[in-house]
């Protein structure tokens, strides 16, 4: 089966001839420092796709976009805000928003179709998403103060963000095919969610049910990237058409077979705890087996829970892939009924 062919049938619910082995972030600079001396060649380590092929894994390649311009202020510090007010947004409004065609140009589709044309190649599109993109303007302790103070602001924030995004994905889309998308929101941390169901419907959800329908249309499969316990937000994210969540860190209690149960149309990504990798092959066989009746189940690829820690030796990353990839090829779905994510169900736009 070819990348896209094998992640398609996953989550339409049909047979594949395994799962993907993927890893969907790129590598911690100190862990690639670590591995440089215990012998990675520099120019395995060049790019991230060529640092996967080093290792055996299926390619997975991102492009991340964003709608500021090189004109858009910086923050003056980690975690400052550029804005304070409406007063503020009006001032760098004039930077945000740049022509779709410049931000991804034709040259860089046919880039990313020669990417895709040997079939061994996942790609996927970021975008930020209706929590992390306010944050960038508001900065991390006035943002969660902009829900009550500037509701207006922050509506029309999303609403004028939401009409670039579609903008792009109309222009972007029926070039290249990603194989799924991504919204950057890290919403949750380790106590769950940031904000209440209250004023996630309120703000962010029509936000979703504005751009995911028009990402819908060309066949794209959405996932949430929120870091933390998403136990709550799953179902928020599941009642505005996402088609799953990523990357579910072990750390902050999750668990992928109680997701299977609140929303089995969902696909899943992640999980695979990364702290276990240092311990050896031993730690890590127990981690797959731990997650290999989930895989069983469903749309669930397993895969680093974030990105490999600086703890783990170049031999203990080449037994993880190897242990990814014995355990990814015993999963074929050929006799389990399995529901198709939201973009493959017939019914979708009844359910946005």
């Amino acid at each position: 089966m070819k990348a896209s062919e094998r992640f398609r049938n996953l989550l339409s619910g049909k047979p594949v001839d395994r799962l993907p082995v993927i890893e969907w972030a790129p590598w911690w600079k100190l862990t690639v420092e670590r591995w440089l001396s215990e012998g990675l060649p520099k120019n395995a380590a060049a790019t991230v796709g060529s640092l996967q092929e080093y290792f055996g894994l299926d390619r997975c390649l991102q492009l991340s976009v964003k709608n500021r311009t090189k004109n858009t202020p910086k923050e003056p510090a980690r975690g400052a805000g550029i804005i304070t007010d409406e007063h503020d947004y009006e001032k760098i409004l004039p930077t945000l928003f740049p022509d779709v065609g410049t931000v991804v140009t034709e040259e860089r589709i046919e880039l990313l179709h020669r990417q895709h044309e040997d079939g061994k190649t996942l790609h996927f599109l970021t975008v930020e998403g209706a929590f992390w993109y306010p944050r960038v303007l508001f900065g991390i302790e006035n943002h969660l103060y902009s829900f009550y103070d500037y509701p207006d602001l922050y509506r029309r924030i999303c609403n004028e963000y939401a009409d670039w995004l579609i903008e792009l994905f109309r222009y972007l889309l029926p070039r290249f095919q990603f194989d799924f998308m991504s919204f950057a929101e890290d919403m949750s941390y380790n106590n769950g969610p940031m904000i209440s169901k209250q004023l996630f419907d309120e703000f962010l959800a029509p936000f979703y049910k504005k751009v995911i329908p028009v990402i819908h249309e060309y066949g794209v499969p959405v996932f949430i990237d929120s870091d933390g316990d998403i136990t709550l937000a799953l179902d928020w994210y599941a009642s505005v058409g996402a088609d799953g969540m990523f990357p579910l860190e072990r750390r902050a209690g999750v668990d992928v077979s109680v997701y299977l149960d609140k929303q089995p149309q969902m696909a899943f990504l992640g999980h695979f705890d990364k702290m276990c990798m240092k311990h050896g092959e031993a730690a890590m066989r127990a981690e797959f087996e731990r997650l290999l009746p989930s895989m069983h189940r469903g749309k669930f690829i397993p895969s680093c829970d974030h990105q490999t820690p600086p703890d783990v030796s170049i031999e203990n990353y080449f037994t993880y892939v190897k242990l990814l990839r014995e355990y990814a090829e015993l999963v074929t779905h050929k006799d389990t009924e399995i529901a198709p994510c939201p973009v493959f169900s017939e019914n979708r736009r009844e359910k946005i």
